[in-house]
């Protein structure tokens, strides 16, 4: 879709409309003035003469005004020629729950996919994947049970961590078709640890039925990785980097708390944030993303793989951390008292003697560090999960009676999804199992 202001018209008119209806209540002025900063803000989104940030600014501001009449000309913006516009407006697209942008979002997941299918696990194009991520974000926010049904189909060929953000995505729908998928992902013990510990957030957030956990064949990251998500910084904006990444923490590993799989994080917040700010060590995704407001942009390491015994000592220097209080003024980016979140995560990895972002960008004209400086420093260590399959038989988990996937062959999850109404994959990319982690340029 191209960007234009041929739109403009029909906000006119419903700007006509608007100041109509208001003038016999005598609130006339108070809607003009309103819909014309709508306008405002809308033109300088649109206007391609202007900065990133200026049209990323004006977008956040459209957005936190709810302007409906706007919708269409904000999903167009997803077609932006500034790629970091694009990114901005994927965020609105989600916060607005705006339908419209539903098929441009529901194209980069697949275009993504299409993309990387030949390349493994490890990232070539990160704004590419983030884009991807973002977009399957906005889909859970619109929460379209059509939408959400599209968007499932691209489960079975994704990795780890976009399988991650599709569970939750599809948890906020809270239709029984996604429940009962949910239930399938937390039941399968063939499934990563960490993507079943998302179906089971999401089943307790939608107060729906959940399976007994078991130990899974395989955790899906790596103990003391890196992990991302979204945050106050997390716009793209040329002094803390061009990603829309915001906040870091460590993964402290999977464990079984009161029969369901959970995710063990550390991370350091402001100190007034729930459960706990501060330096702190809690069990969700929903909490680490600051109750799914961003998505879950995933695990990375140093450029200098961590050994066992530098991961286990990653641990335990975060945890030694726990209840330290967090800096506002972020000064103290690496504690040894206060910390921000990426000094919190940055401390505990040169404790192990390792550094993830070079030093120049934390002290001089570098500094303050952010989340995004060190996300583009380290390098991926994402693995491609094995496609979703079944035994011959099948199997049925009562009461919901529906297919559990299990791993091995791919007609298992075309059955699975079949039950839902939806067409499965025909076939999953082969991949080089032989491919080693490669530092991001």
């Amino acid at each position: 879709m191209n960007v234009t202001f041929k739109n403009l018209t029909l906000t006119t008119v419903l700007l006509s409309l608007s100041v109509s209806t208001y003038a016999s209540t005598g609130a006339a002025d108070t809607a003009v003035k309103g819909d014309r900063s709508a306008l405002s803000f809308l033109a300088q989104a649109l206007d391609t003469k202007n900065d990133t940030r200026a049209r990323c600014s004006a977008i956040k501001s459209l957005t936190a005004m709810n302007d409906r009449s706007s919708a269409m000309e904000m999903a167009g913006l997803l077609s932006d020629r500034d790629e970091d516009v694009r990114s901005c407006a994927i965020r609105a697209a989600g916060e607005s729950k705006n339908e419209l942008a539903a098929d441009v979002l529901l194209s980069n997941v697949e275009s993504y996919q299409t993309r990387t299918k030949s390349r493994g696990p490890y990232e070539v194009d990160l704004k590419a994947r983030i884009k991807a991520i973002d977009s399957i974000w906005a889909l859970g926010e619109i929460g379209s049970p059509k939408v959400t049904e599209k968007l499932l189909k691209y489960y079975a060929e994704s990795d780890t961590i976009v399988r991650i953000n599709i569970a939750i995505s599809a948890g906020k729908t809270k239709a029984d078709f996604t429940n009962k998928f949910l239930y399938s992902l937390a039941g399968d013990a063939q499934e990563t640890s960490v993507v079943r510990a998302a179906a089971y957030e999401m089943l307790e957030a939608n107060k729906a039925p959940a399976p007994a956990s078991e130990v899974s064949a395989a955790q899906g990251m790596e103990k003391g990785d890196l992990i991302y998500t979204g945050g106050i910084f997390g716009v793209p904006q040329d002094w803390i980097g061009d990603m829309p990444v915001g906040h870091a923490g460590i993964f402290g590993g999977t464990e079984v708390r009161g029969g369901k799989m959970v995710v063990v994080i550390y991370d350091c917040v402001p100190d007034n944030f729930k459960p706990i700010g501060g330096v702190r060590k809690v069990f969700s995704f929903t909490n680490f993303t600051h109750h799914n407001m961003y998505a879950f942009y995933g695990n990375r390491v140093s450029g200098v793989r961590p050994t066992e015994a530098q991961r286990e000592r990653i641990i335990k220097a975060a945890a030694a951390k726990i209840g330290h209080h967090y800096s506002d003024s972020h000064f103290s980016q690496k504690g040894p008292e206060d910390f921000d979140c990426v000094g919190y995560t940055e401390y505990a990895y040169e404790a192990a003697g390792l550094n993830p972002t070079p030093d120049d960008q934390e002290t001089g004209w570098g500094w303050p560090l952010t989340p995004a400086e060190q996300y583009a420093a380290t390098t991926a260590n994402t693995h491609r999960a094995s496609p979703i399959i079944m035994p011959n038989n099948g199997l049925i988990v009562p009461p919901q009676g529906i297919i559990v996937p299990y791993q091995g062959i791919i007609q298992g999850f075309n059955g699975l999804m079949g039950a839902y109404g939806m067409k499965g994959q025909a076939e999953l990319p082969q991949v080089n199992t032989t491919i080693q982690p490669e530092a991001v340029n």
